[in-house]
């Protein structure tokens, strides 16, 4: 109902404004994109409304970061939607869009922290995205819905979107984690997967969100870092088991774990935290650490800075509803790419990786900004590869 009146609202302000102007539905934005307004985004989103705002042709301050010509190749978008949190609770308008933007031309999107699975049905993006050729898929015996509203109770809230043309060939086990501290023992932290076909190759994708504990990010609280240590041994074993059962009949072409791990990986001071997640759970001899990727000859999207990280050049940082940044970088998620020589899949060639978009830009370029209407402590992945077989 909400949304029906947000949409209703702003069919009649287009109306209202087109009669006032004498517009018509092609013509852009009936307000002009100036200074004030490209360091603003929320005053030029109330101005122009969202099919307006999310419109890199009427909204030149919009970068979106996507591929459409993946033929050959499978990509992936990873996010953690933070959908607790108070102004994501219904998914409103704002994030629904931006999102469908963004993960227009993926094969496959990982969500994370969808925690209330009725929103997304009812409020949030499984119908849009619906409209774009996904379908959703949840852990088998899981529906994260809580009538008392403790949203997060017993919950992995792990979801999956795959595209038409990429087949779900067999959804692979969900292993909740046996140890978790803090914030997170009342929840089902886990990995969970899927086996995905296209053109002919089969690719065993991984969802999974690691514990926050009482210190995340792999920063020094040992009971918190070693939840995560044993996370990732875990999400490892569940990897192996199901690629062991299943690849004589579905033989895989790429074995990828995406997600909020909640170790940083960063390239610029080694070994980052994330490498040291790897190296502590036994997991670097099966996973590339995405550092390596730049030494594949990836191709780096244009939003990333030196360093290989997403994060905002200049000195602002997001002002947005939740007020949760406390930094220039924020928390991101992950891909992982498995190496051949562990899970016996195809070498690989072409790569490209960046942070999750669209991304905001001042008029000049001289400053970015992350959206003013995302979760400002978590910024996700896009990944596309190629495998070479």
């Amino acid at each position: 109902m909400k949304n029906l009146k947000l949409q209703a609202g702003w069919a009649v302000l287009t109306l209202v404004s087109c009669l006032t102007l004498a517009c018509s539905s092609q013509e852009g934005p009936t307000a002009r994109l100036d200074d004030y307004h490209s360091n603003h985004p929320k005053a030029w989103f109330d101005e122009v409304g969202p099919n307006e705002y999310f419109n890199p042709s009427a909204t030149p301050s919009w970068r979106i970061n996507e591929t459409c010509d993946d033929s050959g190749a499978l990509s992936i978008v990873s996010y953690n939607i933070f959908h607790n949190v108070p102004f994501v609770t219904d998914f409103g308008d704002e994030m629904e869009q931006s999102l469908g933007e963004v993960t227009r031309c993926a094969d496959v999107l990982l969500f994370q922290e969808a925690w209330d699975y009725d929103d997304i049905i009812g409020d949030g993006p499984r119908t849009a995205l619906a409209a774009r050729g996904y379908s959703m898929l949840t852990p088998s015996g899981q529906y994260c819905d809580d009538s008392l509203g403790a949203i997060e109770n017993d919950c992995s809230g792990l979801v999956m979107f795959y595209k038409r043309g990429t087949r779900l060939m067999k959804e692979l086990g969900f292993r909740a984690f046996t140890t978790v501290n803090g914030p997170d023992v009342h929840k089902e932290k886990g990995v969970w997967g899927a086996i995905f076909s296209k053109e002919g190759r089969y690719y065993y994708v991984f969802n999974t969100h690691f514990t926050y504990g009482g210190n995340s990010h792999l920063d020094g609280d040992t009971t918190s870092d070693n939840s995560r240590i044993s996370n990732m041994k875990q999400s490892l074993e569940l990897i192996q088991d199901e690629v062991s059962a299943n690849q004589a009949s579905y033989p895989p072409a790429l074995v990828i774990l995406g997600g909020d791990l909640n170790a940083d990986f960063d390239p610029v001071t080694r070994p980052s935290r994330g490498h040291q997640l790897l190296e502590q759970s036994s997991a670097s001899t099966a996973f590339f650490d995405p550092a390596d990727y730049r030494y594949m000859d990836a191709v780096m999207s244009s939003q990333e800075t030196v360093g290989f990280k997403s994060n905002w050049v200049g000195t602002a940082i997001d002002t947005g509803p939740n007020g949760m940044a406390t930094g220039l970088t924020g928390d991101l998620d992950v891909m992982l790419i498995g190496k051949p020589g562990h899970f016996g899949t195809c070498s690989f060639g072409d790569i490209q990786y960046s942070g999750w978009a669209p991304v905001w830009m001042t008029l000049d370029s001289g400053q970015r900004k992350w959206p003013y209407y995302t979760h400002s402590d978590h910024y996700g992945r896009w990944l596309k590869v190629t495998p070479g077989c």
